[in-house]
């Protein structure tokens, strides 16, 4: 059973089941700590208003991804599993329908999201925090995800620390990142990503944090050419950050209402979920990874 830690208050909270309850109160979601530098309410707002029904083909693929690497990993069914980035929830939905005996935990560094999400998702816990202020003991967790997190986290490498030490002997870490540094536009300056991930330099850190990589792919490899050209062609027209035009959360709010409703990108990524079951794609817009603390089996790049 997971324990949760005690709150800043002093004050120790016990999950029963659907709250958590402090001495004679009850409440829904416990908040540690914040760090408002890569993430806030207002892109938690801006984000849900363009994309907020969770079927943004991109995401419902990496949520896809996610699910599948637990099961193809060997998590328990009744194992515990932390997702960080939490957002809006829908992962946190897929999970509980996956492994319905599972122990299953979201945590954010935003609150309001998680209240709205206490409301419309019973029977788990939210928590409110900081990854590199993380309040939970060590070795707790059969799995971490974190999908689309490190980039909003300036030093990335305490934060993959953080999440190594959360994972019990065998746990499993799932990420997935931004991929390409090359790429970096008014897109990624704006929702605050500090950076975009070549593979050599992910798998460094990954190593650094006393991890063992076990598989690395990629996500959206067929949509990649037009995608590294619309890139390409943000930064020579706007700057690398979007320095040369005022209307950049104007750009953002149609490039995730578009992207969002694509029936070419639905096409692309359910095309690309069966071509994945037998080849492995040499670049994508997101790389994925699935790595253990102190592993003992070999590396593998591509297809476990």
């Amino acid at each position: 059973m997971i324990d949760f830690p005690v709150l800043p208050s002093g004050k120790k909270p016990v999950w029963n089941g659907e709250y958590f309850q402090i001495e004679n109160n009850s409440i829904r979601v416990l908040a540690y700590s914040t760090n408002f530098a890569g993430w806030d309410d207002d892109l938690t707002e801006l984000h849900e208003a363009e994309a907020g029904d969770g079927k943004h083909p991109i995401d419902i693929a990496s949520r896809n991804t996610a699910i599948d690497a637990l099961r193809r990993n060997g998590f328990p069914k009744d194992g515990a599993v932390l997702e960080i980035g939490c957002s809006s929830g829908f992962l946190l939905q897929d999970l509980k329908r996956e492994f319905p005996h599972a122990e299953i935990v979201g945590a954010d560094i935003v609150v309001k999201p998680l209240e709205r999400l206490g409301e419309s998702l019973p029977g788990i816990p939210l928590v409110q925090m900081d990854l590199l202020q993380c309040p939970f003991a060590e070795q707790q967790f059969d799995a971490v995800i974190a999908l689309n997190v490190l980039e909003h986290i300036e030093d990335d490498a305490a934060a993959l620390t953080k999440m190594a030490g959360l994972l019990k002997p065998v746990g499993v870490l799932i990420l997935e990142v931004p991929q390409g540094p090359d790429l970096y536009d008014y897109f990624d300056a704006y929702l605050r990503h500090f950076r975009r991930y070549g593979k050599k330099g992910f798998v460094a850190k990954i190593a650094a944090a006393g991890l063992q990589l076990q598989k690395l792919d990629f996500l959206g490899f067929i949509p990649y050419l037009p995608f590294w050209a619309v890139k390409k062609l943000n930064r020579l027209r706007f700057g690398p950050r979007g320095e040369k035009s005022p209307r950049i959360e104007e750009m953002v709010r149609e490039q995730i209402k578009v992207t969002a409703k694509s029936k070419i990108l639905e096409i692309c990524f359910s095309v690309e979920k069966a071509l994945a079951q037998k080849i492995s794609f040499p670049v994508g817009i997101r790389c994925t990874v699935v790595a253990r603390p102190n592993a003992s089996n070999d590396v593998k790049i591509g297809h476990a």
